[in-house]
């Protein structure tokens, strides 16, 4: 039988082994239905004519104004900001980068307003996907702290400041509950209770967990370079934290180990937790989730947005006003339910 291609459709299977489809062209991508499946023709007609109306994209050869959002993207691409993260991010940002330059290059970027970020969000959410949008509105703000300080261009408050993603993760990247915590700690084998312990503590990634070495504390405070972004980070122990790794027999070069006294891949350290979860029998919840509690308990401390970027490693303040909002809303029902149980004593 012959096969009948379809053209700018492309395929592949993911991880789990199913069949995936996207439509794409001039580097720009849409997920699809694949041939015979529900919705797939009345797309791919879609699709095409959307090309066909679409403007052009700039040509990536174009000289862009000093000032302009393309130019600005030129310089972050030429500095150290950019070639000294790692291999993974910069292929991740280079791909949305792209289409910031193409599509947006030949605005100023000192224009944009937190309406126009909306704007890039949808279109870029739409054209690609909603991972990609969120990735843009975090590039933006890493290009207007990068203009404010490197290139010396006057600007107003960062316009990203307060724009919501559009991704919707995981129930498994959720923050865990309190008693999952301590149960964990109590049932699992020392060393991956320990693990737990530690990044709860520690809000690092789990590619960084595994990586940390004990030549990485510094007294008081843990210090490293983030493996997905190259940025260094600065995490303070807390007295409890600090007893404990004192404590600690040091079974290789890095902190967290195997039961042979090996270090251990991110993979492995996340198939270890969720395993014994398993046999916990709790689902849904992954090690990663853990840095979302990190996050949750310095908010409620009352840290500041900068105070989390600070400790989780974050570049932009997106993710740390997620946080602080969060902890805001429940101070605020605590605090309503406080004054209706004082005006009802007062009767």
């Amino acid at each position: 039988m012959t096969e009948v291609r379809f053209k700018y459709l492309h395929g592949f299977r993911d991880r789990h082994g199913h069949a995936r489809y996207y439509f794409r062209y001039r580097g720009q991508r849409w997920s699809t239905p694949g041939p015979g499946e529900a919705g797939f023709a009345a797309e791919y007609e879609r699709l095409l004519a959307h090309i066909k109306t679409s403007p052009v994209p700039a040509p990536r050869n174009v000289a862009f104004l000093c000032g302009s959002l393309g130019w600005t993207i030129e310089k972050f691409m030429a500095s150290s900001a950019y070639a000294e993260r790692a291999e993974t991010t910069k292929r991740n940002y280079r791909r949305v980068l792209d289409i910031l330059r193409e599509r947006y290059g030949a605005g100023q970027l000192k224009d944009l307003k937190a309406r126009h970020v909306k704007i890039i969000r949808n279109e870029i959410r739409d054209l690609s996907t909603t991972t990609a949008a969120d990735i843009a509105v975090g590039l933006i703000s890493t290009l207007w702290d990068f203009a404010d300080e490197e290139l010396n261009i006057q600007l107003d408050a960062d316009p990203t400041h307060g724009i919501r993603r559009v991704h919707v993760g995981s129930r498994e990247h959720e923050p865990w509950l309190q008693e999952l915590i301590d149960r964990f700690i109590r049932e699992a084998k020392p060393s991956l209770g320990f693990a737990v312990r530690l990044a709860f503590s520690t809000g690092l990634r789990r590619s960084d967990l595994v990586r940390l070495r004990w030549d990485d504390l510094r007294a008081d405070i843990i210090e490293l370079h983030q493996q997905k972004t190259g940025e260094p980070v600065v995490i303070g122990c807390t007295e409890e934290l600090r007893a404990e790794l004192a404590s600690m027999p040091r079974r290789g070069d890095t902190i967290i180990v195997g039961e042979r006294g090996g270090a251990l891949t991110a993979q492995s350290l996340s198939v270890m937790v969720r395993r014994e979860l398993q046999k916990m029998g709790v689902t849904g919840y992954s090690i990663h989730g853990l840095r979302k509690n990190a996050g949750n308990d310095l908010a409620e401390a009352d840290g500041t947005e900068r105070e989390i970027m600070a400790r989780l490693g974050h570049q932009s303040p997106q993710m740390a006003a997620h946080y602080t909002k969060r902890a805001s809303r429940r101070k605020l029902a605590r605090s309503t339910v406080e004054k209706l149980e004082r005006a009802k004593a007062r009767g």
